[in-house]
């Protein structure tokens, strides 16, 4: 190499003039397609981790709601469970008395089923249990909570019920629709509802207290009436009412 020459090995060819060695750069803007090229690359596979995710997240929040429901439900009937029934009442009974209204509670137990279940099995038993769940939120109110406290026995919540009379409609209603006869085996059997009715605030100041009074209902329902419907007399007709005062103007 003559002296006084060099050459620039870090920038591509080199090419000589004169006594200067001179390399062939090439523009700036060259690599900018290449660039653009990574840069939505890179954009892509963000946008796939991200559709990702959120794939994700709604898995994770459907095995929650579904853990919350098997927390909250009963295996069997799909109603409302013991635990769940028991937060229902208190929150009920706390926004009641915030706002000044009436909470009603149902207390339910199945006369009969014991025999059907010994009779039938277990398997006819479950199916019954099942059935009855559904009548008795069949004749449930829209936004009444309904629940199976245990075994043969259920609770109705009912939220801004009018007065006492209006939870014995309700009780009624169920009454009758629990006593159709049930299909098993080809045999007809029958089940009774005793219901026990209690009344925030009238009767009871508390949840506690409402369901205590309520349990207390139904077993006086259970000792006192034949037939537990009658326990919920509906208002006389005005032909009833006449009635009633011919026979008393008839005994004086």
């Amino acid at each position: 190499m003559p002296h006084g020459r060099s050459k620039l090995y870090d920038h591509g060819e080199v090419a000589e003039h004169g006594d200067v060695a001179v390399a062939a750069v090439s523009p700036r803007g060259a690599s900018a397609p290449r660039t653009a090229r990574a840069a939505r690359r890179e954009i892509d596979t963000l946008r796939s981790i991200n559709a990702h995710l959120i794939r994700q997240i709604e898995v994770l929040k459907q095995r929650e709601a579904q853990a919350q429901q098997l927390a909250d439900r009963d295996g069997l009937t799909g109603l409302y469970n013991r635990r769940r029934m028991l937060e229902l009442l208190e929150t009920t009974v706390s926004a009641a008395s915030q706002h000044e209204q009436r909470v009603g509670l149902l207390f339910i137990d199945l006369d009969g089923f014991k025999g059907i279940n010994d009779d039938f099995g277990h398997a006819a038993g479950d199916k019954l249990l099942t059935t009855v769940a559904s009548r008795i939120a069949a004749r449930a109110r829209t936004g009444d909570f309904v629940c199976r406290y245990g075994g043969d026995e259920f609770v109705v919540i009912l939220p801004r019920v009018a007065d006492l009379a209006a939870a014995r409609e309700v009780a009624h209603s169920i009454c009758k629709r629990v006593a159709l006869p049930y299909r098993i085996d080809g045999v007809d059997v029958h089940l009774t509802a005793a219901i026990g009715v209690s009344i925030y605030p009238d009767e009871a100041r508390s949840a506690a207290a409402l369901m205590h009074l309520a349990d207390e209902s139904m077993y006086r329902v259970k000792s006192r009436w034949t037939d537990p419907m009658e326990a919920f007399p509906r208002a006389p007709t005005p032909a009833r009412r006449r009635e009633d005062k011919s026979k008393k103007r008839a005994a004086t």
